[in-house]
């Protein structure tokens, strides 16, 4: 059985299907796409055509922002009269080109402007009172803030008493009581009714540029698409005309910076999208403030000097190969300390002295994926004794209200719903995952259920055509609120699957039916090979694409989740044992021998059990709890197994059939061998079966193994005797049919075995597996 790790939900559609059809015939547009729309929020014809043709310019007044009359008139005075105004920006991808986008536009007039981006690891986020005082002190005479300020009440009252105004432009959530700030501008003043709320940093100082300009800046929207979509704010409104105009600036940017790193970064200036952004340059220059200073970032959106982009370029590349490592790193340490535990905790808390703060969130996400697990990471300063973290979480658990529950613990906290920073003394770490654990069991129930996940259609394979695919990229680009589509596949085989990419990581597969197939791939999914059988029945879901390779276009699902309800069976039968095979969690391993059983023991993980299966240990195996069942070696009798999977509910089995010591291929001798064997016995006294065995088989011309089990069979029909390694017949002995013996009858039972575990086909395997496991 292959659990899924999310909550699937299928979108329900109360939607006549008269009005899709309708739509469907005035547009042009196919029903399956209608009904995509509409479950969207877009309900006639005119909404879906202006949705998707994005061409009408949506750009509200920037003077509808509250305070930006005020602030446009001390920005201006500052620029005539030569002040020195700094932009004080933040040090993520959204800061980085928020900052760009006002000083470059600043600089167009006149203005004499320069920036600072503050470090992570000294000045934290927003506003720093000691970094607000060096620079006023240096001689900066207005500060502009952008994509922060509007909790910074200390260092915004500081800079008001030492003569230097601070102008706040801000996205992020309000607090109760706002600084006192020269002006404020925020989407979500209070005070203000701006039709847009969900403005990103850089949208906030397009905003400013185009009022500073008095026109539309379109030479910013490339640098604001990428905050915008950086920032994963929602993807409707005002922010998807930017976004979609952002992208048509940047396929011919003049931005030398920005040409320069998409170069470097392999993107195709045809092909791009929102995706480009999301995974390629939005981490890359997140990567530098998340390791070190961001200043780079912005420099290289701003620079003209073709020699030191090229230098920070490179040092951008470098620092994102950086960021990967150090996350891999931590994701694999991460994984080991997990391994560890016999069962997944409520809420994962782990913390190690050399884990990197600024990737913590990363690697928090990508765990809380795999595991489906509110998860909270922290690095250890070992000289002050403070552990930092951050914490992802999923919709079953509010991450800061039980952060709030644990409060008392906590030196200081922040954070919303989903996601969370925190601080506390590391050796008040254990005492805290106890405690937050504690207040998590309130909502077990639905944190075990998974992420949920919402499938917009479900689809039989013959629905998927490139002319579907190409209509689903009307809807782009794709962000918060305008979700790729997930589409999903029940009950449908699957065929070709491979692990591909470095160290196997990914997973690659078909779908079929009949004569139709579909490309399927997972990133980072590649360890579910371990759970699929060729011609497995399967369901999953993913998101549909059009994969390109050499000038042919195909359709792609890209995997999300993956269930099977059936047990299923693998087979791991080779002559070398598969690492893979010794890293089953929650199994019992099952060994005939205890040589074998010793051997490999100590290699197998602490949430799973090793036994011996035995007729003096089958009764003891009767409901064992495990999920997974590891046939180890051939089973010495086909009945005991057969016992115990009736008496068990396993949901994988896996077949290694390990067999060190095979009789199939020898069988049983004749019985004219058996008798010239037992006619030598008779005929020769002391004969020296300790040292001597070899000779005598080469001499019977038998195996030296069939010589062995000939003699076990004589001893136990009592036929010979064995005094200190000498074999002697037995005078008159009581006649007895030598396969009525119980070594003959075991010799049988293992050839049956070895028969069907070792050399019969893997399907006629487990069928006879599974007929064990349905009798109950």
């Amino acid at each position: 059985m292959l659990s899924s790790k999310m909550n699937w939900k299928i979108r329900k559609s109360e939607i006549d299907d008269s009005v899709t059809r309708e739509i469907s015939q005035a547009t042009g547009l196919s029903e399956k796409f209608i009904l995509l729309c509409m479950q969207r929020g877009l309900e006639t014809k005119e909404q879906i055509k202006a949705f998707i043709d994005g061409a009408e310019m949506e750009f509200h007044d920037p003077y509808l922002l509250h305070d930006m009359d005020k602030a446009i008139h001390r920005l201006m005075e500052a620029i005539e009269a030569g002040e020195e105004i700094v932009v004080y920006g933040d040090y993520d991808a959204d800061g980085i080109t928020s900052t760009s986008i006002l000083v470059e536009t600043i600089e167009v007039l006149g203005g004499n402007v320069g920036y600072y981006l503050p470090n992570r690891f000294t000045d934290g986020y927003g506003p720093n009172a000691a970094a607000f005082k060096k620079l006023i002190e240096n001689g900066a005479q207005l500060i502009l803030t952008c994509d922060n300020g509007v909790s910074g009440h200390e260092p915004i009252a500081m800079a008001k008493k030492m003569g230097v105004d601070v102008i706040v432009s801000d996205h992020h959530e309000v607090p109760d009581v706002l600084p006192d700030a020269y002006a404020i501008i925020h989407p979500k003043h209070p005070a203000g009714s701006y039709p847009f709320p969900d403005l990103s940093g850089a949208g906030v100082a397009l905003k400013i540029a185009a009022a500073l300009l008095g026109e539309m800046p379109y030479e910013s929207l490339d640098l604001a698409a990428i905050g915008t979509v950086a920032d994963l704010v929602s993807l409707t409104g005002e922010n998807r005309w930017i976004v979609k105009q952002g992208l048509q600036v940047m396929k011919q940017t003049h931005r030398l910076g920005l040409a320069a790193l998409m170069e470097a970064a392999g993107i195709d200036a045809t092909n791009l999208d929102e995706e480009s952004i999301g995974f390629i340059i939005g981490p890359r220059l997140n990567a530098v403030g998340r390791l070190e200073d961001a200043g780079p970032g912005a420099e290289l959106m701003l620079s003209f000097d073709e020699e030191k982009i090229a230098e920070l370029v490179a040092y951008i590349q470098e620092k994102n190969v950086e960021r990967q490592g150090i996350v891999q790193s931590i994701h694999e340490e991460a994984i080991a300390e997990l391994a560890k535990n016999e069962s997944l905790p409520d809420v994962v808390v782990l913390g190690k002295k050399n884990w990197h703060e600024g990737v913590l969130g990363i690697v928090a996400s990508k765990l809380v994926e795999e595991f489906g697990r509110p998860t909270i990471l922290f690095c250890i300063d070992e000289k002050t004794g403070i552990a930092k973290g951050s914490a992802r979480s999923t919709e079953a658990l509010d991450i800061y209200t039980a952060l709030t529950d644990s409060k008392d613990l906590l030196t200081k906290f922040g954070g919303h719903k989903m996601a969370a920073g925190m601080s506390l003394p590391a050796a008040d770490l254990s005492a805290f995952s106890e405690k937050i654990n504690s207040y998590a069991t309130l909502y077990h129930d639905a944190i075990v259920l998974g992420e949920s996940i919402y499938i917009d259609a479900m689809l039989p394979l013959a629905d998927v055509t490139l002319p579907f695919l190409k209509e689903l990229e009307l809807l782009k680009p794709y962000g918060t609120d305008n979700p790729k589509p997930i589409f999903g596949f029940q009950n449908v085989p699957l065929t070709d699957i491979r692990q591909i990419g470095a160290d196997n990581k990914h997973l690659k597969f078909k779908l079929k039916d009949k004569n139709l197939f579909l490309d399927v791939i997972g990133f980072n999914k590649g360890s579910i090979s371990n759970h699929l059988n060729d011609a497995d029945v399967v369901s999953l879901i993913g998101e549909l694409s059009i994969n390109v390779w050499r000038d042919s276009a195909k359709p792609q699902l890209q995997l999300k989740d993956i269930k099977n309800k059936n047990v299923q069976f693998f087979d791991k039968r080779s002559s070398i044992i598969q690492e893979s095979v010794l890293a089953v969690e929650d199994a019992l391993y099952l060994f005939s021998t205890s040589g074998i059983m010793k051997q490999f023991y100590e290699r197998i993980p602490n949430s799973s059990n090793a036994a011996l299966l035995t007729d003096n240990t089958a009764d003891a195996l009767q409901d064992v709890s495990a999920s997974n069942l590891v046939l180890f070696e051939c089973p010495l009798k086909m009945d005991l197994l057969a016992d115990l999977l009736k008496s068990n509910q396993f949901e994988n089995v896996y077949v290694v059939s390990h067999e060190t010591n095979s009789v199939y291929a020898d069988g049983v001798p004749p019985k004219d061998q058996f008798a010239k064997f037992y006619q030598y016995i008779r005929s020769h006294k002391d004969i020296d079966v300790r040292n001597r065995l070899d000779a005598l088989a080469k001499y019977l011309k038998i195996k030296k193994n069939l010589a062995i089990f000939m003699i076990q069979v004589f001893l136990e029909a009592g036929f010979v005797t064995i005094d200190n390694g000498f074999i002697n017949e037995v005078q008159n002995p009581v006649k007895r049919a030598l396969d009525d013996t119980q070594v003959y009858k075991d010799r049988l039972q293992k050839m049956e075995a070895e028969k069907v575990f070792i050399y019969s086909p893997f399907s006629q395997l487990t069928k006879w597996l599974n007929e064990q496991m349905m009798v109950q």
